[in-house]
């Protein structure tokens, strides 16, 4: 069951990753059908393995520590074959995520937290988009984060969120062409109660190239404070 788990959760990525190539319903299916097939298992199976699942939540965290163990088996075996490879990487939407891809979020631990800081590469251009993904499992209480960059002129620009949504989530910040950014950075946090445990999965931070059609819009949500200022502007 948690290697049929890791499976679906790397399908899951793949889909989202690959966007353009897995566009209809149909498609999604097949890939997942493709995963079930692999195990011999139909999605009825799968169901029925879930709502007992669902009665055994103890089996279930078990079940789900040896799926985080096998995706981080997976990394480490990309990562050291491969390290950096990702942020080298020239083209139009480029993931250039830091850190470790899965992380265990449980209640009493000393960080209940995830962070990074992102410094500039060779690809780093003015007005680039920056799209942080986070799929968030096993949670009751809300992702509290925020994605942040600082630019030369002593400014920066943020833009923060609370979600509750299991799954997906994702932080979109889109960086001012006018001006020169120096770092990317970025936390996560969850305000866990007592025996709670969530498992955040699939993390990554999409750098996107800058389209002259946008921008506007998108970068109103965002906020601007400059060092020294008393308020937010």
């Amino acid at each position: 069951m948690a290697h049929l788990l890791a499976d679906m959760h790397t399908a899951e990525s793949v889909v989202e990753i690959e966007r353009s190539h897995y566009r209809t319903d149909s498609m999604k299916k097949a890939l997942k059908q493709s995963v079930f097939m692999r195990y011999g298992v139909t999605q009825e199976q799968v169901d029925t393995s879930f709502d007992w699942y669902g009665h055994h939540i103890k089996e279930y965290i078990e079940v789900y520590d040896r799926t985080i163990e096998i995706l981080n088996e997976k990394v480490d075996k990309i990562d050291a074959s491969a390290e950096n490879v990702a942020i080298a990487v020239v083209g139009d939407s480029v993931d250039t995520w830091p850190g470790a891809r899965t992380r265990i979020l449980s209640f009493g631990q000393p960080a209940q937290y995830v962070d990074f800081v992102f410094e500039p590469d060779e690809n780093w251009m003015p007005g680039d988009s920056y799209e942080w993904r986070i799929k968030m499992l096993n949670n009751r209480s809300p992702l509290e984060w925020a994605l942040l960059t600082d630019y030369s002129d002593g400014s920066t620009e943020y833009i923060t969120s609370s979600d509750l949504q299991e799954g997906w989530n994702s932080l979109a910040l889109h960086l001012d062409s006018t001006r020169t950014a120096t770092r990317i950075y970025g936390y996560a946090t969850v305000d866990l109660t007592p025996n709670e445990r969530v498992f955040l999965d699939s993390i990554a931070l999409l750098r996107t190239r800058a389209q002259n059609s946008i921008r506007v819009g998108e970068r109103s949500r965002q906020s601007i404070f400059r060092y020294g200022d008393d308020d937010d502007r």
